[in-house]
C-alpha cells in the first residue's frame, strides 16, 4: 500500500490546483473572524441600535398659539322676517355650517356622539334632550350660546361667524329635534342684544405678538424723540445747532430726517449731496455759500444726531 508522502513544507502552487486543501487552511483564520465580528457586535449593540439623528417630540404645553390677523368690516343686517319662515336654502347652508363647525363634537344627528366630544367633561350637548341646557333651548337663548359661548362648558363661541350664518346653524339644528317656536318676542329680544337688522361692526383683528412689537416700537420712538428733544435743547449753543438754524427751512424736521435716516459718512459727500438739492434736503439754497470749516461744523453736528438714534436704540 502507497502512503502520501508527508510534506515538509506547503506548495502552494499545487493549492491552486486543489482549491479544497486551500480552503482548509484557510477556513481557522475565517472562523476566528467571525468570532471575533460576533463579539463586537454583541458589546456594542446597545450603542448600535441608537438613531444617529435624535428623535424630537415637541412639547404641546409649549406650543404658541396667536390669534390670526383679520380684517374688520361690517357683517350685513339681518331680515328679521325670515327668522320665524327660514327657507330650504337657509336650512341647508346651516347644516354646511353644523357639518363644519359643530358636528365633531356634537354628532350627525346632535346627539353629542362626535368623534372630538369622547375625550371631552362635561360631554358635548345632546340636543334631542330638553332638560339640562345652561342657557336654554329658545330660539334667543341658542344664538347666546353661539354669540358668546359657554367657557364653563368647553363650549366655544362663533362670533367670527355672520348673525346670518349663526341664526342658519339654529334653524338646522331645530330639524335635528322638537324645539319651542320662535316668537316675535324671542326675535325682538335678539335683535335688541345684538342690533341684528343694524349689521354688526366687527373691528381689525391682529395678533397679539404683532400688537406687542407695534406698543414697544411706539414706545421707542416716543423715547427716542423725547432723547432727540433733549439733545437739541442742549446743544443749541453748538456752532453745528447755529448753522442748522440759520440755513435750514425746519431745523427739527431737518434734525429728525437725520434722526431717523442715514448721512453721508465723510463731509465731502455730505456736501456734495445737499449743494445738488438744497431744498430737498430741508436747506434753504444759501446754504452752498458756506465754507469749509462751517460746512465742517453742520456735518459733524447733523453726525453726532445720527449716532444719538443708535446709542439711545442700544439701551
Amino acid at each position: 500500500m502507497n502512503r502520501k508522502k508527508v510534506e515538509d513544507e506547503i506548495n502552494f502552487k499545487e493549492l491552486l490546483s486543489n482549491p479544497l486543501r486551500l480552503f482548509a487552511i484557510v477556513y481557522p483564520y475565517f472562523f476566528i473572524v467571525i468570532i471575533l465580528i460576533g463579539i463586537f457586535y454583541v458589546k456594542n449593540l446597545d450603542s448600535i441600535s441608537y438613531n444617529t439623528i435624535p428623535v424630537s417630540y415637541i412639547d404641546s404645553l409649549n406650543v404658541e398659539r396667536d390669534i390670526p390677523l383679520k380684517k374688520g368690516g361690517i357683517m350685513p343686517a339681518v331680515d328679521l322676517s325670515k327668522i320665524k319662515s327660514p327657507d330650504q336654502t337657509i336650512i341647508d347652508k346651516g347644516k354646511e355650517l353644523y357639518d363644519a363647525n359643530c358636528l365633531s363634537c356634537h354628532g350627525a344627528q346632535g346627539m353629542g356622539d362626535g368623534p372630538a366630544g369622547v375625550a371631552l367633561n362635561p360631554k358635548p350637548r345632546n340636543f334631542q334632550e330638553e332638560t339640562g341646557w345652561t342657557n336654554g333651548r329658545n330660539f334667543q337663548d341658542l344664538y347666546k350660546t353661539l354669540q358668546e359661548g359657554i367657557i364653563k362648558n368647553g363650549m366655544a363661541a362663533y362670533e367670527y361667524l355672520s348673525p346670518a350664518d349663526r341664526i342658519s346653524i339654529i334653524h338646522y339644528m331645530r330639524t335635528l329635534a322638537e324645539y319651542p317656536e320662535i316668537t316675535e318676542e324671542q326675535i325682538s329680544e335678539v335683535d335688541l342684544a345684538y342690533r341684528l337688522s343694524e349689521g354688526t361692526n366687527v373691528p381689525n383683528q391682529i395678533p397679539v405678538k404683532k400688537s406687542e412689537s407695534l406698543i414697544i416700537k411706539e414706545f421707542k420712538n416716543s423715547e427716542s424723540q423725547a432723547g432727540l428733544f433733549n439733545y437739541l435743547e442742549k446743544t443749541s449753543e453748538l456752532p453745528g445747532a447755529r448753522l442748522l438754524k440759520e440755513y435750514s427751512f425746519d431745523p427739527a424736521a431737518v434734525a429728525q430726517s437725520t434722526f431717523y435716516g442715514e448721512i453721508e459718512s465723510t463731509t465731502d459727500d455730505f456736501i456734495k449731496s445737499v449743494s445738488l438739492a438744497p431744498n430737498e434736503r430741508g436747506f434753504n439754497s444759501s446754504i452752498i455759500s458756506l465754507d469749509k470749516s462751517n460746512w465742517q461744523n453742520l456735518f459733524t453736528y447733523l453726525r453726532q444726531i445720527a449716532n444719538l438714534n443708535k446709542q439711545i436704540d442700544a439701551k
